[in-house]
């Protein structure tokens, strides 16, 4: 809000802010509520009933100050003083049951609303396209939702409710304090007013602040990461740019601090104007009260009022005001959850069933764009494979062969053109149901911090207990290491927890070409199988893959030409176009660009022998 005047008595431009805030306050009490009702119902409860007693304490103490006034004069019993004394201790145990009861229902309400959130978000995630995790505008809004949310939901059921009991407070302490004089509760209430709108103020500055440095926050920790990773510190400790990486991870820093020092010093300047302006506030109330006592208009109980409000009510109304200004700044991170929220799903279960193998796959004219893009990474790709038959594409990097994969898995769907299995469109079935039939290794297969087993039996998680299973798909791809292990298919891999045994590269290969395998698959898809194996180890694999094959669809993504000249038809990708198929041979004779970059590396295989 700001303190510009308003000419017109319209609300138009500020209906699109208060309805977003409206809704994100309704969404957020839902979630609080679905949460645990119980516990939410008794948090309310217990707040709004404890509300009531700091104005019930101060009439009962102002009781009892007269009466030990009236009993010095010898006006009052012993019996009367003790009677005010037991209601002030039951409304003091009474209190403090209330406040056990808050905050074991806070508290179990907390760990459910933690739960809950954390569940949508991940649930989310589970349903969002592979586009979305390549998009970084997207993977920051995982990343504020996932990290920011977790306290907030039941921050702002808090402030509504202390909102609430605030009123209530303010009402019955207001109601105690005006007996004193007209003037005295509004002077205390405006003392309360400068130090909340220095709150106010810098909260919402320290949330741009943070909401400024997300992308470069997360640069930052990036770089913290490769300076105490265990599979980078070899590289960085061979090249020795340890001091260049501290160097960018300081900028970052001191970036941050300069940014803070302002807010700082901005905040500490007007709190001092705020705390000056209060105390004056409060001297001149305290002078009018004074002047009271001075002609004998009130009683030493109702000076304690005046004493004891003073706090009661400044402690209310900046509770009142920062509560506005909490539920604001809880509802802008909320906003960030439901920006996440809100995003569009993709449903892969959405469509007919596929049933039964798969004997053909065609592209047709296919074409593909990145969203939010204006240059199409793949342009008029037509080939056709059978089943029996293996498939190899070749070109650079960036040529437009893994994502020729993304879309064969219905990872990514067509800008453009069809892709026909068994002559059908793909787009009338279930990315799900077809991707069932496919099993693939990627390129940057997953490392999975599970037991060995674990980390095959995945591809098919309705077998994870097929121990002969796994055990075969492990023999067919040469991963018979496994038996070395302390537990054999059961030893948890990785370093990430206790007891993990790290694996070398190709022994994770190994592993990943065995989850390939245990998929009863009609479709298999090799991204460079053998990228991280030795010579040996590559002729083994691509002659069980030979094997394996057989009587399946196979695609060969590989910078190798001894992997892909196996293959039936390869097909050349430059720029993310189709420029030469045809058999190993048939390029060979035509000598053109995959002739070249075949002769260049077998030139230096042969370099290499003779060296």
């Amino acid at each position: 809000m700001t303190g510009a005047p308003h000419t017109h008595a319209s609300p138009t431009p500020a209906d699109p802010n208060v309805r977003i805030r409206l809704h994100d306050l309704t969404e957020t009490l839902q979630i609080v509520w679905q949460a645990s009702p119980t516990q939410a119902a008794n948090y309310a409860l217990t707040s709004l009933l404890s509300s009531a007693l700091p104005a019930a304490n101060l009439y009962v103490g102002k009781l009892l100050l007269d009466e030990v006034a009236r009993a010095i004069q010898g006006h009052a019993t012993y019996h009367n003083l003790l009677s005010l004394l037991g209601v002030q201790v039951g409304l003091t145990v009474f209190g403090s049951l209330l406040s056990t009861v808050q905050n074991a229902a806070q508290q179990l309400l907390g760990d459910s609303l933690q739960y809950s959130v954390s569940r949508r978000i991940l649930e989310k995630a589970s349903g969002l396209s592979v586009e979305a995790f390549e998009n970084a505008e997207t993977y920051d809004r995982l990343q504020q939702a996932y990290r920011e949310v977790g306290t907030r939901p039941l921050g702002v059921a808090m402030q509504i409710v202390g909102l609430i009991g605030s009123v209530i407070t303010l009402v019955s302490v207001g109601a105690l304090m005006t007996r004193l004089g007209f003037w005295i509760l509004p002077l205390v209430l405006l003392a309360s007013l400068p130090g909340v709108y220095v709150s106010n103020r810098f909260g919402v500055e320290n949330y741009r602040m943070l909401r400024r440095q997300t992308h470069d926050a997360r640069v930052q920790t990036y770089l913290g990461s490769l300076l105490t990773s265990d599979t980078l510190v070899k590289e960085v400790r061979l090249f020795g740019f340890e001091p260049y990486l501290l160097g960018r991870w300081r900028e970052y820093y001191l970036g941050f601090r300069r940014q803070l020092e302002v807010v700082v010093r901005q905040r500490s300047a007007w709190g001092f104007g705020a705390s000056l302006t209060s105390a004056l506030l409060i001297g001149l109330a305290s002078a009018l009260i004074l002047r009271r006592a001075a002609d004998g208009q009130i009683s030493v109980g109702d000076f304690s009022v005046f004493i004891l409000g003073i706090s009661q009510v400044q402690g209310t109304v900046s509770g009142f005001l920062n509560g506005l200004s909490g539920i604001y700044q809880n509802l802008l991170y909320m906003r960030n959850l439901f920006d996440f929220l809100e995003l569009p799903d993709r449903d892969l279960s959405a469509g007919d069933t596929w049933e039964g193998p798969i004997h053909t796959i065609e592209f047709q004219d296919v074409a593909f764009r990145y969203p939010l893009t204006d240059r199409d990474v793949l342009r008029g790709v037509n080939f056709t494979v059978q089943r029996g038959h293996a498939l190899a594409l070749v070109g650079e990097n960036g040529a437009g062969k893994t994502t020729i994969v993304k879309l064969l898995t219905r990872l990514f769907e067509p800008t453009n053109g069809r892709i026909l299995i068994n002559g059908l469109d793909s787009r009338r079935f279930s990315p799900r149901s077809v991707q069932k039939e496919m099993s693939i290794i990627f390129q940057d297969f997953g490392q999975y911090q599970m037991s060995a087993l674990e980390n095959v039996a995945i591809a098919e998680v309705a077998r994870l207990g097929d121990r002969p299973g796994v055990e075969q798909a492990v023999e067919q791809a040469g991963a018979e290491y496994i038996e070395t292990l302390p537990q054999g298919l059961d030893t948890p891999l990785g370093r990430l927890f206790q007891g993990g045994r790290q694996l070398s590269g190709g022994q994770w290969q190994r592993l990943a070409l065995a989850r390939l395998y245990f998929r009863d698959a009609s479709v298999l898809v090799f991204d460079e199988p053998t990228a991280a194996l030795d010579a040996r180890a590559e002729f083994e694999t691509m002659s069980a893959l030979r094997e394996q094959a057989g009587g399946r669809i196979t695609f060969l993504i590989s910078h190798r030409f001894s992997t892909v000249r196996l293959a039936d038809q390869i097909i050349m990708l430059e720029g993310g176009v189709v420029t030469e198929s045809g058999s190993h041979e048939q390029l060979l004779e035509r000598g053109g660009k995959y002739a070249a970059l075949f002769h260049l590396q077998a030139q230096g295989y042969a370099e290499t022998v003779e060296g």
